[in-house]
């Protein structure tokens, strides 16, 4: 793996539905206290009909030029989630890349110097830490868990540090594993949960020689999810059932 340097290029990776009042946010807020941080050289940004219609498609591309005039744009007929994530990853360019959802608030400055120092050996993702992954911080790197158990009582948990997790919510990605994970996954299948699961055993074989490294700002969060209450507000859930992503309320 290339090692990053502070001004190594890296692309923007933006995955949206067609929402445009929270991507208006997500952008204006990562514009304040990311982008700048680093040197993007590249934009690449999938535009689902999800949560929209073509009007909010063309609102949505409308937001991502003004901040982005060169952005290359995917627009598909039939949204996919995984499409989508495979394209993104597939396209990328630069050593690396960051893989910004439209839902999402940076609380706070993120720097170069907080994510590449965190490249070393076998870590191929930098995810920001959020408080939906209620995750400890004295547990650097994502990966599964257990519940400890005795005598049927719960005490704690086991990190299973042998057995990696990666992600699609905000984070950094080193580009041949983000192009190689791309080209193994399975469209069937929710594309987070067969990057660490066995329901894609060629994807998982992959990933499970890597690992994924959490930033956080000690106690406080550098971002923040948007989406799940706007989902909740016009009564939309997500549903998980054998490694496939089903939606209700759309």
């Amino acid at each position: 793996m290339q090692q990053p340097g502070q001004t190594t290029e890296i692309d923007l990776l933006l995955l949206c539905g067609a929402r445009p009042p929270l991507l208006e946010i997500t952008l204006q807020s990562f514009s304040e206290n990311v982008f700048s941080n680093f040197k993007i050289a590249n934009v690449f940004a999938n535009i689902d009909k999800f949560q929209g219609g073509e009007s909010e498609v063309r609102q949505v591309e409308e937001i991502i030029l003004q901040y982005f005039p060169n952005a290359v744009l995917r627009k598909p007929d039939t949204p996919s989630f995984t499409r989508a994530v495979m394209w993104l990853w597939g396209s990328v360019r630069s050593p690396f890349c960051l893989h910004l959802e439209d839902d999402w608030v940076a609380n706070s400055e993120i720097t170069a110097e907080m994510i590449f120092p965190n490249f070393t050996g076998s870590v191929r993702q930098v995810s920001i830490l959020t408080a939906e992954k209620n995750w400890p911080i004295g547990e650097p790197y994502h990966c599964k868990w257990k519940r400890r158990r005795i005598l049927g009582l719960n005490f704690g948990r086991i990190f299973l540090r042998e057995e990696p997790v990666f992600t699609t919510s905000p984070s950094f990605l080193e580009r041949n594993f983000a192009a190689q994970s791309a080209s193994l996954m399975n469209t069937s299948y929710d594309p987070e949960k067969q990057l660490y699961n066995d329901y894609n055993p060629e994807l998982r074989e992959f990933t499970k020689k890597f690992k994924n490294k959490l930033v956080s700002n000690g106690p406080e969060f550098l971002i923040s999810d948007i989406g799940r209450s706007f989902r909740k507000e016009f009564g939309i859930k997500k549903y998980i059932i054998g490694g496939k992503s089903t939606w209700s309320g759309e």
